[in-house]
């Protein structure tokens, strides 16, 4: 008996492009709009404040485009992962990459990307108990 991964792949591809619109969006639009925002707030303030401000504001810009940059990262390594899951296999790396990244997922409260990432892990994990049984069963049969 074959255990195709199948629908794990195709939910971590999926995942990996959510990830990768949502970094991107993050990066070109949240970090634009954050920017000018943040300098309209400025404008009628006085020289203390402004300088105090606009370093809060290049702070803040800072963290914005490396969390765009990280969930960039890590949606090309799903990608990556994703096209490397082998079929029949379990593969203790893959199961830890998705829990983690999962995790990560659900800490920048990204529901949808924690569902995505949850609906894979759960279905990883009972493809691999599938294995295993099968895998049993041969050695039993043997």
């Amino acid at each position: 008996m074959i255990v195709s991964r199948g629908l794990e792949r195709k939910l971590l591809i999926a995942g990996s492009v959510w990830n990768l619109v949502t970094s991107l969006i993050t990066i070109f639009s949240y970090y634009s709009w954050f920017n000018r925002e943040g300098a309209q707030r400025l404008e009628n303030v006085d020289m203390n404040t402004a300088i105090a401000g606009s370093q809060m504001i290049n702070n803040i810009l800072q963290v914005i485009l490396m969390f765009g940059l990280f969930i960039f990262v890590g949606a090309i390594i799903t990608f990556l992962v994703a096209v490397k899951i082998k079929d029949n296999e379990i593969q203790s790396k893959v199961v830890i990459w998705i829990a983690v990244w999962g995790l990560v997922q659900l800490a920048s409260m990204d529901f949808i990307g924690f569902a995505i990432f949850l609906i894979a892990f759960v279905i990883y994990l009972a493809k691999n108990k599938a294995i295993r049984l099968a895998k049993t069963k041969e050695v039993t049969a043997a």
